[in-house]
């Protein structure tokens, strides 16, 4: 059965790697189907620390899901020979499954040659000849069989896929040669199965839910090969594309978490404590502990909920979070900018805005300049007009808005501020999503109007 990935965004959060662990474990529950947990890129340290806390396997991480030759195999046990078969015993198991291209396998499952149906026609042909001697033919036939595997199987000039290339790729050498079945191995040359041009007809793409997002450019790489199956969000709605209608779970609460925790609550669904302390993180990270404009009283209730399952208070274990997210000294002015980095685009006009909550802004003041030259690289780097840097303290319940870009103008506008030494400070401004966001998309919009 092939597995279906519940994935956040790229630069995974608490609140986009709750979401996925939780709604896997809810569908798991409900659809008894085949479901696994994913990120789009790698952990951060306070996520991980968050995981072993609750003792929570880390996710699968997917940088890509680009529809590669593994997800062309079939999903059945592979028939193969062995390198001390003789042809009597090859022959009997070719017809016992009908099979015309068989492997040849070592005791590992290695792959180690090839033998088809025409190979053995053609030892037959060979040594039988012309019939001219047809008295022979019991004695040929009887070498016939005795012949093993390993003294005609072919092992030069064969063509096979490891797992990871791409469809297009096997496309332009299937094209290029001709060949009714193509082996596929792993890193280690183990077999996994055949393929053939029939499999890139009916080919599978991989299969998502996405939780936490629904905007392309927020999702992981290859999303526009991937087959989308539902999506669990809090945002706005963006501009991802799907195969079919779809379950769309999409609501203005402050956590993704929220709504994964109202179905299980809803549903009487069994929530133990470790999962309930993983949802409940997953608000409090988002809602700033309900701070944030985005709170609802859904997301307090529903935390206060997942609070008396974990045995958790909600404002000590937030702190507990936040202190632990609060990571200025060990991460690089590039890496805390890209890791909760999100893309926007405003008719041709692309901009980023990046995100890092704190209690405590005197350790983000000291680096200020060094981050502000970090950000103009990454504006000429990845053409941005205009990128922000939220540093929001949760505490003071404000956020200096540091900019920089050749347009960084439109932001002072929007906000009607000029900047001081590089940036902002915004008042009660603790949401990118409600606060920024909006009058960021407002202001290029009369921009662009004028």
């Amino acid at each position: 059965m092939k597995p279906v990935y519940v994935i956040g965004h790229k630069n995974p959060d608490i609140d986009s790697v709750a979401a996925a662990i939780s709604y896997k474990v809810y569908k798991q529950i409900t659809d008894k189907g085949l479901y696994v947990a994913a990120a789009a890129g790698e952990l951060t340290d306070d996520i991980l620390w968050l995981l072993k806390e609750l003792e929570f396997e880390p996710p699968l991480v997917l940088d890509n899901v680009r529809t590669t030759v593994e997800d062309l195999l079939e999903d059945k046990d592979p028939v193969y020979a062995t390198i001390d078969m003789n042809i009597m015993e090859l022959g009997n198991l070719m017809r016992k499954h009908n099979i015309k291209t068989l492997p040849v396998l070592n005791d590992e499952k290695q792959f180690l040659g090839l033998l088809t149906i025409g190979d053995l026609a053609m030892i037959f042909l060979d040594n039988l000849g012309k019939g001219q001697d047809i008295e022979q033919s019991p004695r040929i036939l009887r070498e016939i069989f005795d012949r093993k595997v390993a003294d005609i199987m072919k092992t030069r000039d064969l063509v096979l896929f490891e797992k990871d290339e791409t469809v297009s790729e096997v496309r332009k050498q299937m094209l290029a040669t001709r060949y009714r079945n193509y082996p596929v191995v792993d890193e280690q040359n183990r077999y996994l199965g055949m393929i053939s041009r029939h499999n890139l007809l009916d080919m599978k793409r991989k299969r998502l839910i996405l939780v936490d997002h629904n905007e392309r450019k927020q999702a992981v790489n290859g999303i526009e090969e991937a087959e989308i199956l539902e999506i669990v969000d809090h945002h706005r709605i963006g501009d991802v594309e799907t195969i079919s209608p779809i379950y769309f779970h999409n609501e203005p609460v402050g956590s993704t978490c929220t709504l994964i925790g109202e179905m299980f609550l809803e549903n009487r669904l069994f929530i133990n404590t470790n999962l309930a302390g993983l949802m409940l993180s997953g608000i409090l990270s988002d809602t700033m502990i309900f701070k944030s404009p985005t709170t609802t009283e859904r997301d307090r209730r529903v935390a206060q909920r997942l609070a008396e399952f974990s045995g958790l208070d909600p404002l000590d274990w937030g702190k507990k979070i936040f202190n632990n997210s609060d990571h200025f000294e060990k991460a690089s002015d590039e890496d805390l900018i890209n890791e909760d980095l999100k893309e926007y685009m405003s008719g041709n006009t692309i901009f980023a805005i990046s995100q890092i909550e704190t209690v405590d802004f005197a350790k983000f003041s000291e680096r200020k300049q060094s981050l502000i030259k970090t950000m103009e690289e990454i504006c000429r780097r990845s053409n941005y007009a205009f990128m922000c840097l939220m540093v929001t303290d949760i505490m003071e319940e404000g956020t200096e808005l540091i900019i920089s870009g050749d347009k960084a103008f439109l932001v002072e506008e929007a906000f009607g501020n000029k900047r001081h030494d590089g940036s902002i400070f915004l008042k009660g401004v603790m949401s990118r999503k409600k606060q920024v966001v909006p009058v960021l998309y407002e202001a290029l919009r009369k921009a662009n109007a004028i």
